[in-house]
Formats: C-alpha cells, structure tokens, sequence
C-alpha cells in the first residue's frame, strides 16, 4: 500500500535506480519493473484525473476508464515474450477486473481505480518476502500528485540528469524523439512537468535524485539520502550490489560530447544553456553538469 515510485524524464537513471533498490530485502523490483499502466499516458491515473474535470473530459474524450483499460488489455498487457503484465496475470483475470472497474467508476471513480490498481499489483509482487515494490515507469514523476489519490501513501524518487545526456540517449534508442533538439524540448517539458508534480504532492513524498550524484559525485552519500527517504536501512546486499555493478562509465555520463559533430555539439550547448535559464527561473531543479 506504499509502494516507491521512481520516475524521471526518460533515461535519466530510474532503471538503474530500481536496480539497486530491488536489491534490497524489504523492497522488490516489479516485474516488469515498468508496469506502465498507473502512469502512463491514458493509464489509471490519468482516467480519475480527467474523471474529476468536466473540461478535461470533453478536451480529451479518450481518457476513459474504457479506453485505459483497452491500453492496458494489449499495449501494457504483452510488451515482449517476458515483459508485460501477462507475466503475472492471465487476460482472463484482467478482464473481470476490468468490467469491475467500469462498473464501479461512475459511482466512486477514487475506489474503482484503487481497487482495480491493487488487485493487479497483488497478482505482480504475490511471490515477494518484500514489504514494499518499486515500479520505475518514468511517467511516475511526471504525474506523481495525479497518483496520490490511488496510492495516497506511496512515495516517488525522481531522477534527473543533464539534459544533454538525456537527449543524446534518446537518440540512440528505438524509441523516443530520434533527432537531438526535439528530445532536448522533450527534456525541457518533462523536467517542468516533475517540478510542478512534486509542488502539488503531498509535502515530504517526493525526492529528487540527480543520476550524477548516485553513480560518481556522492555516490555513498546519495543512497545513504534515498534510504533515508524510505525509512530502510543500507543494505549489506544492496550496497556490494551498488559498489559492484554502478559507475560513470556505465552510465555514459558526458556522451553528449562526443556523439554529435563538433558544430552540433556547439549548438546543443547553446540550446541546452537556454532551456536551463527557463528552468531556472521557473524553480526547477537543474541538474550537474555531466
């Protein structure tokens, strides 16, 4: 019932962030360890959002509970041959609870999105000896508040990450924005989106993690911090888990350097130096320089 919550803006470390804590013997790592369905675009949250705004309903008449429970049938339900929730779950279930959950949301839209949330997650983490799970679906620190009524004592890690880096890996991948500047608009949007989650979250439930502190700057410190957060001890597995595998190298901290042309290495600095004023004189948190 109080589950952690890592997210970000997209590479930015929450993969490697739920790494670390799934091994840790209080908590464990979903699987799939982005269960998407909760926070993603179209998901369960977004449903008991738009639910609770007339405006936002006529806006975007595909926010349903209907069309959500559609997503998660087939685009969250079998991602790859071991990922997905089929994992976990056979479709049969998922459809009997998903009737429950529209015929339930009219009534109490709060109670039918819980209820609908906590019995799939129960199928997800029902072999853990863990007391709590960890979902990295990078959406979770996007729309962190937009959560809070499903899980209202749930707790959310968000990671940030030189934008620069963030946008160069992105490009790199079969997914995402494939041209530099419009990921790097991507970053900028996103960043802003955490920041104005976390400010409308309950005081307290949100950190902010930055990538380069937790494999290099501070290293110990950091997850010293993020144990903290989580009322766990640092855990002996954990920590020889972290001190084994984590590090900058790893991580591809700087990329951005040397993957672009020098002139559009120039220009993405002169791109980036903008959007962080922007950032900055929104409050948003800007992350180290990698």
């Amino acid at each position: 019932m109080n589950p952690v919550l890592v997210g970000g803006t997209g590479r930015s470390g929450s993969t490697i962030l739920g790494q670390i804590l799934g091994q840790h013997s209080d908590l464990m790592l979903t699987d799939p360890p982005e269960i998407r369905f909760l926070a993603n675009d179209h998901g369960v949250a977004e449903a008991l959002t738009r639910a609770g705004k007339p405006w936002l309903r006529r806006r975007r008449s595909r926010s349903t509970p209907q069309f959500c429970l559609e997503r998660t049938k087939t685009l969250w339900f079998w991602r790859a041959a071991k990922i997905g929730l089929h994992t976990s779950i056979t479709i049969e279930e998922l459809d009997a609870l998903g009737q429950a959950y529209l015929a339930e949301f009219g009534r109490d839209p709060v109670k039918a999105s819980q209820e609908f949330t906590y019995a799939i997650m129960r199928k997800v983490a029902r072999d853990a000896g863990a007391r709590r799970w960890v979902d990295t679906t990078p959406a979770n620190a996007r729309i962190s508040e937009q959560i809070e009524p499903i899980y209202p004592d749930s707790q959310v890690i968000a990671m940030i990450r030189d934008g620069r880096d963030v946008a160069a890996s992105f490009v790199a991948q079969t997914f995402g924005p494939n041209e530099i500047f419009a990921s790097l608009a991507q970053w900028e949007k996103r960043s802003l989106l955490i920041h104005q989650a976390t400010l409308a979250s309950r005081p307290g439930r949100c950190i902010v993690v930055d990538m380069l502190d937790l494999v290099d700057r501070e290293r110990d410190a950091t997850l010293t911090r993020i144990c903290d957060f989580l009322n766990v001890p640092v855990d002996p597995g954990m920590k020889a888990w972290f001190d084994e595998t984590v590090n900058a190298e790893n991580a591809h901290v700087g990329r951005w350097r040397t993957q672009f042309d020098a002139d559009t290495t120039k220009e993405i600095d002169r791109v980036y130096g903008e959007m962080v004023a922007r950032l900055s004189a929104q409050g948003v948190q800007i992350p180290l320089e990698s």
